[in-house]
């Protein structure tokens, strides 16, 4: 398969984002981070990650023998612009999804418990998952991830196709 230069970018930048969500993810759960952001080994996920982004975009960009920027067209430009919509639609799922939880963890409005206080639901103590900050930190992350998945497969899907 023969890719453009600004293909090779797009393929890089999802074969990275994609990877070191999965290691950060794993890692931070491993390491708690999910319920309590001020710990060592979160301290030490952050770094790996951070290094891990660097180092792995230097190696693809010399497998991809990437050259330098291109000057972008008008058909990049059009591509670039329904990519970044298509993303922000998806952001915007992805958050009004988190509002929800928190929502539902609160008990507003709909989601008020009508279950009289003190009664046993059994091995959870809630119906519902609890949300914490660390765990709503983590959420936004994976949205904004996503996000940038959404826009990179987007770009990669119309440079192939043609469409845009």
């Amino acid at each position: 398969m023969d890719l453009s230069n600004r293909e090779k970018e797009i393929w890089i930048e999802l074969i990275v984002s994609v990877a070191v969500a999965v290691y950060y993810f794993k890692a931070a759960y491993i390491a708690g981070g999910f319920t309590d952001l001020a710990n060592v080994a979160l301290g030490k996920v952050v770094l790996n990650a951070i290094l891990l982004t660097i180092a792995s975009t230097i190696i693809l960009s010399i497998v991809f023998k990437k050259k330098d920027n291109e000057v972008k067209d008008e058909r990049d430009i059009a591509i670039e612009a329904k990519a970044n919509s298509y993303a922000y639609y998806g952001l915007c799922i992805f958050i009004s999804i988190i509002i929800a939880q928190i929502m539902i963890d609160a008990g507003i409005g709909y989601f008020e418990s009508k279950r009289p206080p003190g009664e046993d639901i059994g091995y959870f103590e809630h119906d519902h998952i609890m949300v914490n900050l660390a765990l709503v930190m983590h959420l936004m992350l994976m949205a904004m991830i996503a996000a940038g998945a959404i826009k990179s497969i987007t770009q990669i899907y119309l440079y192939r196709q043609g469409n845009w």
